[in-house]
């Protein structure tokens, strides 16, 4: 019986290490077929390194599981490497992370490696990648980062990707030639963080769903030239983003007001809007203890500056207004937004007195009032030592210039 025993756990033994030789070979095959489909090596990392006479896990880029020995991650970003991505990479079943961003490769993404089940990082962002972004993306269970950035990707957003993919935390496809208005399904991502869709051809409105989008902190969708196609605003439902930190949608041809739910995000350390056709007021401002950055310039944006601007925005320190609509005065507590290190205002209807606060802001380095009807004497600034680039043209400024 012992014999028996011992005879069975032996055979057990045995053919585990056999599956294991063979998934280990399995895994050398299919970075042996990544490496012939390479037609540049630049820096000769792979000519050199990936020997036959050495273990795969000793392989530049290439990382293993400590328990199994099998290819976990394949790392070979920013080598200049050229060539095609071989449809065998999808043979490395236990890959987790895949990163071969800022090379030369073309062609398109594979089927093969929608059986990369356990992916959870893909990056394949600058490179020349053609062709439909894939719709077997969405069967990847586990995938949290989904980098396509910089390629050449065309057709449409893949609107089932958020289907299947429920832990996904980035998505980001900017600086492609994507087409057709975004997936309203986009908020199925229920995890997801950061959201870049910026410089493409989208068209249509931005989907109201993105509002769901709870987790989400960063949010770029600027130069899309599509959405003057279909214009609209910004939708009112982005203020429920209670944990927003970025939101960008620079030149994306919006029309309509700015809706205040936007200036009541808590979160927001940075809010650009430039480049558009929004009109009406600027919103009061609600609620932006840690906005640091705001451009709303080149816009038709009309009426006056809130007078409470700075009392809500303590660590502002880029602000600019210019070319729009604007008129009155510059609001006298100025001086409140304490970390301004660049005030733009130029190309605006502004009127009266610059006001002799603003020589209290002492980290001013940039400051344009250029193109308004400011009059009377211009102020001294002698007290903005850090101030580098003063443009105070096209007004109606009285008196002797003051030497600074």
């Amino acid at each position: 019986m012992a014999n028996l025993t011992f005879s069975f756990a032996l055979s057990i033994l045995l053919l585990n290490s056999y599956a294991f030789s063979l998934n280990s070979v399995s895994d050398r095959n299919a970075l042996i077929s990544f490496k012939n489909s390479i037609i540049s090596d630049p820096h000769a990392i792979l000519s050199t390194n990936w020997s036959q006479n050495t273990s795969v896990c000793d392989w530049i880029g290439v990382s293993c599981g400590l328990k199994h020995g099998r290819v976990t991650a394949l790392n070979l970003s920013r080598y200049d490497l050229a060539g095609t991505v071989a449809p065998h990479l999808g043979n490395l079943t236990f890959l987790r992370y895949l990163d071969i961003r800022f090379n030369r490769f073309t062609g398109i993404l594979p089927f093969q490696l929608s059986k990369l089940h356990r992916l959870k990082v893909m990056n394949v962002g600058a490179n020349a990648f053609t062709g439909e972004i894939p719709t077997w993306l969405g069967s990847l269970p586990q995938l949290e980062e989904l980098s396509l950035s910089n390629n050449s990707f065309l057709g449409s957003f893949p609107g089932a990707m958020c289907n299947n993919t429920p832990n996904i935390k980035i998505l980001a496809i900017s600086w492609n030639q994507l087409e057709g208005q975004i997936s309203p399904n986009i908020w199925k991502c229920t995890h997801l963080e950061k959201l870049s869709l910026s410089f493409n051809n989208f068209s249509g409105n931005i989907p109201r769903e993105i509002g769901r989008l709870s987790f989400l902190t960063k949010l770029y969708l600027g130069y899309n030239n599509g959405f003057r196609v279909i214009v609209g605003g910004v939708p009112p439902e982005i203020g429920n983003l209670s944990r927003l930190e970025i939101l960008s949608i620079d030149n994306a041809s919006l029309t309509g007001i700015i809706p205040s739910s936007i200036f009541n995000i808590s979160s927001l350390t940075y809010l650009s809007l430039s480049y558009n056709s929004l009109s009406g007021s600027i919103p009061t401002f609600h609620n932006l203890p840690k906005l640091e950055n705001l451009y709303l310039d080149d816009n038709k944006l009309k009426g006056l500056l809130p007078d409470d601007m700075c009392n809500n925005m303590h660590r502002i320190k880029d602000l600019s207004f210019s070319s729009n609509q604007l008129e009155g005065q510059i609001p006298r507590n100025i001086w409140k937004c304490a970390h301004l290190e660049m005030l733009s205002l130029s190309f605006n209807n502004f009127s009266g007195y610059i006001p002799r606060e603003m020589g209290r802001l002492g980290l001013l380095t940039e400051l344009y009032l250029g193109y308004n009807g400011f009059q009377g004497s211009i102020p001294i600034f002698q007290t903005l030592s850090q101030l580098e680039e003063l443009y105070l043209n096209y007004n109606k400024f009285t008196g002797n210039i003051i030497k600074l």
